[in-house]
């Protein structure tokens, strides 16, 4: 695969340095981090991350349960790519970064 595009982002320093710190105990930078994070995304069509605010993995099954329940359809993973799409490309158009 041609990697024909780069992309900036802003991040605080000091993280930035623990977190390349981390990686390169793995031999890695954060380039390939990134690559590797966006393959994931691409291939499983989900994001790889666990966002909570400190509630269990039951918390949450049984939150969207309710919800469910509740007659909430949610959201197909096709409508979340296209508006991460969205999101990407408004965000190349207008500020230049991301």
């Amino acid at each position: 695969m041609v990697k024909d595009t780069s992309i900036s982002i802003r991040m605080d320093s000091q993280l930035k340095e623990q977190t390349e710190t981390v990686l390169a105990q793995f031999g890695l930078n954060m380039t390939t981090v990134i690559n590797m994070l966006f393959h994931q995304i691409v291939r499983e069509r989900a994001i790889p991350l666990s966002l909570s605010l400190n509630r269990s993995v039951s918390d949450e099954l049984n939150f969207a349960k309710t919800d469910r329940l509740a007659g909430y359809a949610g959201r197909t993973a096709d409508s979340v790519a296209d508006e991460m799409a969205r999101i990407i490309t408004e965000a190349e158009h207008g500020a230049g970064t991301l």
